[in-house]
Formats: structure tokens, C-alpha cells, sequence
């Protein structure tokens, strides 16, 4: 445990996994004073900066650090607080990959929290979270000031399924307008940050930013971004609400789609940590976000009859509108689906052993929570119809299944694929 010190004027970079304790002096992070002779924890891949406003000390237990001559974070952030704090309740931050928008949202969070104000953050980036667990939206409470936004009180969550809100937009905007709706409503905070993804090109990009504000109606939409970057998203956002442009913070660490894989690794074992596998039924069960499980089961005579077509046994079978799902016992050629398209008349026909839901990621909402928690499917049982889901929740006979478009390993928590959609479920 080496004892660092920190002279003042001095900014020290602590990057994570790492943990310390503040010994004396006086520091800041991102916007606060740290406290004395508290331990503090840096995720992995992430880095905090410490500037000294006096000479001061601290133990650190893990991790690397470094030094820079005077503060990283730009004066101007206090002049866009001074801005915010007159009539700024709604507050959404929108800016490309690694400028450092959670950075501008926990010096907003804890300037606000300071002045004794109730803070509610709906953490919208679904590929970095740092409130709630991957391919989810979180909404969390900060009453005091944190060293980072993982330290916010978990209140609720949504469910969207995967790492990127490409394709999913409904999802995405549905989310965002709940969880603002639940601040505003059921929280009654005094202010509302809106922390979004870096997907801010494109097309789709940019109206997922412009869906977002038109559902929350933010007073302002700070723009984090570099000169000559944002120009069309500072635009496309300045005709339904008030932009402010504001620096990226010096220092932001680029981070790459390893680095951000291994993040999500991370929080996927933080979330299922102490997990334990319950038999879920997949029949009379409220299942969302996928067409099997939606439709009217079949008799048996409709069993035995496909049995004999596909000379396997048959466990399961559902038939909506529009689909055709069946469990078999075993594969069976694709030809046979070609068949029965033209004999049900249906345009899907989905033939399954089970296997195919094998380490699928799932949402669990119940309990009065949109997002209860997070599980993996880790078996399936056809003979009692029955998915073993592995998550660190307890799933109630009431609680409805979402499921998601991401593999992950139960045993090393490693993103094995990404599903497309629609194409298994």
C-alpha cells in the first residue's frame, strides 16, 4: 500500500481496477471534495483525476497512476453550472465515443447534490453503463457526491437487450421516456441528467438523439464535443430544445471495442454475482421481446401429427398469425420448415431443440420494477418445458422474462455473439 503524495496544483490520474484511501489534504473529483480516510474504488477500465487543492495524500491499494500539472477538468464546467442551476431541471448530455459525457454528468450530479438537491440520473449508454448492467437503461438516485455514477442508488431500470441501440430504437426511446416519467413522478427529484450513448452519427444515430429529446423534453442538451464534431446533432437537437456547447475534458482516455468488451465482462459478473439457477416455465409464462411463446399451444393430435412429419418427438408446439414455433427432440433438415410454411401456410416456421436459447441473456421485470434483474439462460429442459435461468434475483411465478439479442458465458461472463433479430426467436 504505497502512500502517494500530491502536491498542489497537481492532478493525479488514478485509472482502475484500483481502490485508495484520501489521508489528508484536500481533493477534488469531478466537481466534489473527496472525504478523509474513506476508501474510493476505480472500476476497470476507467480513470478518475484527483486534483489537489492543497498538498495531500492518499494509500492506494491496486491499480496505475500517473501525474499531470493542473486541473483536467475545464474551468468552463462551473460557468455551465452556474448556467444549468437557474432553470435546468431535465439536462441531456450527448456526444461521440470518449468525450467524456459521464464525466460532465457526475460534476453535474454531485454540483447539484451538494446544494443538498435530490439528483436523478437515467444512464442511457447501454454498451458502458455505469448505472444498472449492460444492455440496459438504469435510472439511479445521488443525494451526496460520488466519485463515479456507479456509486448511484439503483432505483429501476429498462430492458432493452443489447449492447447498441441499432435496430432497437422503439426500445431505446420507450426506455428513456418511462424512466424520466418515474423521475419526475414517482422520484420527485429536483433535476434530471440524461447521460446518452456515443452514437451521434448516421442517420439513425442522430434520430435516436432527436427521439429522445422530444419524449424527455430536456430544458437543455449540453453537447460534448470537440470543435468541428456535433455540428449536425447541434443543429438537429437546437430546434426542440436549448443547446449548450462544452469542451471535452482533457485527458479522456480512447477506449476500443476490446477494452469496452471487457468492461461489459466485468459488469456482467458484478450483476450475477452469488447467482443461482431457478427452472423457469416457458408455458403460461409472461414472456416479452420475442415472437415463440406468443402464440396458442397445439393439441395433441396436432403433436403426434407433426411428430410424423418430422420423425422426432415433438415437446412443444405454438401457432400465432403469424409463426409457427416448434420444440423438437432433435434437428431436422431445413427442407422439412420449407414444408410446413406451405402446409400451415405461414410465412415463419421455426423448428427448435432448445439448444438455441443456450447462455441467452434475459431481463426480469416484477416486483413493481421494469427491470428487476438480469439472468442466463443456462439449460433447457424440454420434458418439463422449462429454461434454467441462472441470475442473482429471485424470479416469482409472476415475473415476466425479456429476452435479450446477446449470448454470455455463465461460467467466464464472456459476450460469446450477438444475436440478429428475430432470427432464433
Amino acid at each position: 500500500m504505497p502512500k502517494i503524495t500530491i502536491p498542489e496544483g497537481y492532478t493525479l490520474i488514478v485509472e482502475g481496477e484500483s481502490s485508495f484511501r484520501v489521508l489528508g489534504g484536500e481533493l477534488r473529483a469531478y466537481g466534489s471534495i473527496l472525504e478523509a480516510d474513506r476508501e474510493y474504488t476505480v472500476e476497470p477500465l476507467r480513470a478518475v483525476p484527483l486534483y489537489a487543492l492543497k498538498d495531500s495524500e492518499i494509500d492506494l491499494y491496486t491499480g496505475r497512476v500517473s501525474f499531470v500539472k493542473g486541473d483536467t477538468v475545464p474551468p468552463s464546467r462551473e460557468e455551465v453550472f452556474r448556467i444549468l442551476e437557474k432553470d435546468a431541471k431535465k439536462i441531456m448530455i450527448v456526444g461521440g465515443l470518449d468525450s467524456g459525457k459521464t464525466s460532465v454528468a457526475t460534476f453535474l450530479a454531485n454540483k447539484f447534490a451538494e446544494k443538498g438537491e435530490k439528483v436523478a440520473v437515467v444512464d442511457a449508454d447501454i454498451g458502458q453503463k455505469s448505472i444498472g448492467p449492460p444492455t440496459t437503461i438504469g435510472l439511479g438516485i445521488i443525494e451526496k457526491p460520488v466519485l463515479t455514477l456507479s456509486e448511484a442508488h439503483f432505483i429501476d431500470g429498462f430492458f432493452v437487450g443489447n449492447i447498441t441501440p441499432a435496430g432497437l430504437l422503439h426500445r431505446h426511446v420507450a426506455g428513456v421516456k418511462l424512466l424520466v416519467e418515474k423521475a419526475e413522478d414517482e422520484l420527485k427529484a429536483d433535476r434530471i441528467i440524461i447521460d446518452t450513448t456515443g452514437w451521434v452519427t448516421e442517420l439513425e444515430g442522430r434520430e435516436l438523439k432527436l427521439f429522445k429529446a422530444l419524449v424527455a423534453k430536456p430544458d437543455v442538451a449540453l453537447i460534448v464535443s470537440r470543435p468541428n464534431e456535433c455540428i449536425q446533432m447541434e443543429k438537429i437537437l437546437g430546434q426542440v430544445t436549448k443547446t449548450i456547447r462544452i469542451d471535452v475534458p482533457q485527458l479522456v482516455k480512447a477506449r476500443d471495442r476490446v477494452d469496452r468488451k471487457e468492461y461489459r465482462k466485468y459488469q456482467y459478473r458484478k450483476y450475477l454475482a452469488n447467482a443461482k439457477t431457478t427452472k423457469v416455465s416457458f408455458v403460461g409464462r409472461k414472456i416479452l421481446y420475442t415472437l415463440t411463446f406468443t402464440g396458442n399451444e397445439l393439441g395433441k393430435n396436432e403433436l403426434t401429427r407433426l411428430e410424423y412429419i418430422l420423425g422426432s418427438r415433438v415437446h412443444y408446439a405454438e401457432m400465432s398469425d403469424d409463426h409457427v414455433s416448434i420444440f423438437s427432440e432433435k434437428s431436422v433438415p431445413e427442407e422439412i420448415s420449407s414444408f410446413l410454411k406451405a402446409m400451415y401456410g405461414h410465412r415463419r416456421v421455426r423448428i427448435m431443440t432448445g439448444a438455441e436459447f443456450m447462455h441467452t441473456l434475459v431481463g426480469i421485470s416484477g416486483d413493481g420494477k421494469m427491470l428487476k434483474g438480469i439472468g442466463i439462460i443456462s439449460g433447457v429442459d424440454l420434458s418439463s418445458r422449462s429454461f434454467e435461468v441462472l441470475s442473482n434475483v429471485d424470479i416469482g411465478e409472476n415475473d415476466t422474462i425479456m429476452f435479450g439479442l446477446v449470448k454470455v458465458n455463465p461460467l467466464t461472463f464472456e459476450e460469446e455473439t450477438i444475436i440478429e433479430k428475430n432470427s432464433i426467436f
